[in-house]
């Protein structure tokens, strides 16, 4: 009888050996096991920080939904387009077949602009500014003091799907913003309670 230390080890490394024989059936499903695990979950060195749950909650992510969510996360696989209201204005977020996002907000390709010409946004649309590490805010009008929401890519995978996420900033401010339903009731409760 094999241990329990080694039944984990073989199962990190995908493959297992029964009887001295290779279960290639069992280790295929072992490999798809991670790789759906290493999805939720982008950066296990970081503990639960570097967990998807963390940001995007416990609940199981959509997947190729065509509404963008006023709030939280969603994948996105090659081939697939949402579209959502943000900030009153209408964005539509794209993952063509090579697995390259696409912005569209008004009905305009979003581009990053750079260089001397590099308007405020750092975009081709004043309502759509450069904003984190991969994405946008997007804001009421041209001033930053209107963006009340961000859609950022969160993840790139190598099935070309991509994570997004879309968070909430609370009024009156828009400094702090939120990814889930739950935080943002417990930071407009908060609120409320300041005033």
């Amino acid at each position: 009888m094999q241990s329990a230390s080694r039944i984990k080890r073989v199962k990190l490394i995908g493959i297992v050996i029964i009887g001295g024989a290779s279960l290639l059936a069992v280790a295929a499903l072992l490999a798809a096991n991670m790789q759906a695990k290493e999805q939720d979950s982008v950066a296990p060195s970081l503990g639960p920080y570097g967990s998807i749950s963390t940001y995007c909650g416990k609940k199981g992510l959509p997947r190729n939904i065509t509404n963008i969510p006023w709030i939280g996360c969603f994948y996105l696989s090659a081939g697939h387009t949402a579209t959502g209201t943000l900030s009153n204005q209408h964005v539509e977020v794209t993952v063509d077949a090579t697995g390259n996002e696409l912005f569209t907000v008004n009905g305009t390709v979003v581009t990053n602009i750079g260089g001397p010409q590099r308007p405020e946004s750092g975009t081709n649309v004043p309502v759509a500014r450069v904003g984190g590490v991969a994405g946008y805010w997007i804001c009421q009008d041209a001033s930053r003091a209107s963006c009340s929401a961000d859609i950022t890519i969160f993840g790139r995978y190598p099935d070309k799907s991509v994570l997004f996420m879309v968070s909430e900033c609370l009024p009156p401010t828009h400094h702090i913003c939120v990814l889930d339903q739950e935080n943002w009731d417990f930071e407009m409760a908060r609120l409320s309670k300041a005033r």
